[in-house]
């Protein structure tokens, strides 16, 4: 994304619509993560426009591990 230091660090406030049963999804899993909504709102959008030489956040990973673990055990 090629933020320098100063700009990493501002952050800005948004609005952003969403439907219900998705902003609940979210809601829910920021409280299985013990992270707030907008946290995990910002780390996948950060994880989403990464390019393919920059590191995705570790929770990024085991979040999605653990999702996949989930899906798997359901018949």
């Amino acid at each position: 994304m090629g933020l320098t230091d100063e700009s990493r660090d501002q952050m800005i406030t948004t609005s952003l619509r969403l439907p219900k049963p998705v902003m609940d999804a979210v809601r829910a899993r920021a409280a299985e993560r013990g992270v707030k909504p907008s946290a995990l709102i910002r780390e996948v959008i950060v994880a989403s426009l990464a390019d393919s030489q920059a590191m995705i956040p570790l929770s990024v990973l085991l979040a999605a591990a653990e999702e996949y673990s989930q899906r798997q055990s359901v018949p």
